[in-house]
């Protein structure tokens, strides 16, 4: 109810966007019908769709597995969260991800559903470019476990006209709360702390699960 609350009240579409790249007037104007499917979303949350259609997809999807203990490794920095990373799957050449990378003409695609993180190819762990992908699906999943559903509309609108870049670690030196970013630069601030375990605030804030 509480993410209702704040979908109704545009808090999840008009409030998560202080770095825009784009002027205010033309945020808001192309944000309004991501509103109103922010909250039918966050509507729809409520009968625990995340977890039906993820069910769905393990279902139809082979090539599943748990993070490895080297990913987890990776992720150890988020303490609080520990259980629910032992819980997440992770689906490889998911018929989902490639029909996903051939309508956005992509070369490759991942997506986190709930807590199934889908790729369309296989993922080498001790890749750097791979770890920093499998890093940034995994805040989306995080930020499912906290919020809900309502993250995908949120990374939708972030990806249209927000842009993915944060401020780099001008930004990260700031005591600037996590909630202040959309659900793409949260994914990509996730991504640069875990990787180069950069202690700021955002790290607490990230530990703590204030997505």
């Amino acid at each position: 109810m509480k993410y209702l609350f704040n979908a109704f009240f545009g808090k999840s579409t008009f409030q998560r966007n202080q770095f825009n790249n784009v002027g205010k007037v033309q945020s808001r104007l192309i944000a309004f019908p991501w509103y109103l499917l922010t909250v039918f979303v966050a509507i729809l949350d409520l009968i625990f769709l995340g977890s039906i259609i993820s069910g769905i997809f393990r279902i139809s999807n082979g090539n599943k597995r748990l993070l490895t203990h080297f990913e987890l490794g990776l992720l150890s920095m988020i303490s609080n969260d520990d259980d629910f990373l032992l819980r997440i799957v992770i689906i490889e050449n998911s018929w989902l991800a490639k029909l996903g990378r051939y309508l956005n003409r992509l070369d490759s695609l991942g997506l986190g559903i709930a807590d199934t993180i889908h790729f369309s190819r296989t993922i080498d762990p001790l890749n750097k470019r791979d770890q920093e992908w499998l890093i940034h699906e995994v805040a989306h999943i995080l930020q499912y476990k906290y919020r809900g559903l309502i993250y995908i509309p949120e990374a939708l609108i972030a990806q249209r006209f927000s842009g993915y870049e944060f401020g780099g670690i001008t930004t990260l030196g700031k005591k600037i709360p996590l909630r202040a970013f959309n659900p793409e630069q949260q994914a990509d601030i996730f991504t640069f702390i875990v990787l180069s375990d950069y202690n700021c605030y955002l790290k607490q804030e990230i530990i703590e699960g204030n997505w």
